[in-house]
């Protein structure tokens, strides 16, 4: 069995160390909450339509680039302050400047600096995500990986209720400002804290590999032998449909009439809540049964749930509050897809370079399923909601018949 990260029998982490993995993993999630939930959201009630809106998305696919982004940190440190300590510090310092612009913008007046804005939050969000990867793979040692894992996926959920939910609910009972004002105070407090935190020494001796090394990493990763061009290919898919659809979710609630309330509530609660339910199950499976098996199971559910999309379009308008099911359907589904992927993704890293080929690996999922957002409301503005459907229960039908024709080469 391969070995990521901090291998070495480092002793326990103490209490401020688990405190400040839990609470980067939950700002982390809280921040792509509050962007990909509460503020498009908020934008849609204000009256931005779906090719205004379709940037924002776009603009969220900043979290592709964490391939370029890990190295930076890796080579660039302050021993002094702390390896991923100071990239803590100046990305959430950061954040927290882009949210006090927010503080102040009128969004219907102010499109340019809203995106100025929304440009410097993504940025800082990205950096603030892998210092937070970063330190995780340096502090955790291996045997402590997955109790470290559930304490993130709890705290991101968490975090996931609070930047969209609770954003929500406050906008809908006090507006604009004291909606960005509580995600402010979140930044402050995670700001007070890693100020207060001492990064642990790690005995392993650090990479430095030259930032050219980034670029010609990212073609010889895939020519390696148990790396085949299909599993490129397949990671640019795989995320397209549930993108497709996600990215759907805000605008077409809004337009069923749900108010801000309940869609925060579906998204930012239920949501949440049915993944960390459904997520154990898929550990479960890969016990059982191999990784691709597993997977194409996975996809076949989707399926399902993409073709009850396409039936409410056609019988379950009259009753808006019946989308919830599909949705609530696929969001387990996803939380099922992504445990499986993150195991091929680790299986066919190297040892040497694991974050770097991870967030290679994840770059690639990630372009795919952002671009499948952005393209999904142009779709929709032009289409309809249905065309959106449509075309997600093809690309996702095609890669479930990928995954059975291809199970030897994928494994």
């Amino acid at each position: 069995m391969q070995r990521f990260g901090n291998a070495n029998k480092a002793t326990s982490l103490t209490k401020q160390d688990w405190a400040i993995l839990a609470t980067t993993a939950g700002f982390k999630f809280c921040i792509v909450a509050f962007y990909m939930i509460g503020l498009i959201t908020m934008l849609k009630e204000m009256g931005f339509d779906l090719k205004q809106l379709s940037w924002f998305y776009l603009l969220g696919g900043m979290e592709m680039a964490k391939f370029i982004v890990s190295p930076l940190i890796e080579r660039y440190r302050l021993k002094r302050i702390g390896q991923f300590r100071s990239w803590l510090c100046l990305s959430s310092l950061i954040i927290f400047i882009a949210l006090f612009m927010l503080h102040f913008i009128q969004p219907q007046r102010d499109f340019t600096l809203l995106m100025v804005a929304c440009v410097l939050l993504n940025l800082s969000s990205l950096f603030f995500g892998c210092a937070t990867l970063g330190l995780t793979c340096a502090i955790l040692p291996f045997e402590q990986r997955g109790f470290g894992g559930v304490i993130q996926v709890i705290a991101g959920r968490v975090g996931k209720m609070l930047g969209g939910g609770l954003v929500l609910l406050i906008y809908h009972h006090y507006g604009w400002q004291s909606a960005v004002d509580l995600i402010s105070i979140f930044a402050l407090l995670l700001i007070l804290q890693i100020s207060l935190y001492s990064e642990p020494t790690v005995a392993a001796e650090p990479q430095n590999p030259p930032l050219r090394f980034l670029f010609t990493r990212f073609f010889y990763f895939w020519q390696q032998p148990h790396i085949s061009f299909r599993w490129l290919i397949l990671l640019l898919f795989v995320f397209i449909p549930s993108g497709m659809v996600v990215s759907s979710f805000i605008p077409r609630l809004n337009a069923l009439g749900w108010s801000s309330q309940h869609i925060g509530l579906l998204l930012s609660v239920f949501e949440p809540l049915c993944a960390i339910a459904f997520a154990p199950l898929s550990g479960l499976l890969l016990k059982k049964y191999s990784r691709v098996s597993v997977t194409q199971w996975v996809l076949f559910s989707q399926i399902f749930a993409f073709c009850l999309f396409i039936l409410f379009e056609y019988v379950g308008t009259d009753f808006p509050y019946l989308i919830a099911v599909p949705i609530l359907l696929l969001s387990m589904t996803y939380a099922l897809l992504v445990p499986c992927l993150l195991a091929m993704i680790m299986d066919k890293s190297t040892q040497t370079y694991a974050t770097l080929d991870s967030s290679l690996q994840f770059s690639v999922a990630l372009l795919g399923a952002y671009l499948a957002g952005f393209a999904s409301l142009r779709f929709a503005y032009a289409l309809g909601y249905l065309m959106v459907y449509l075309t997600a229960t093809f690309i996702a039908v095609g890669m479930w018949r990928f995954f059975g024709y291809r199970k030897e080469e994928l494994s």
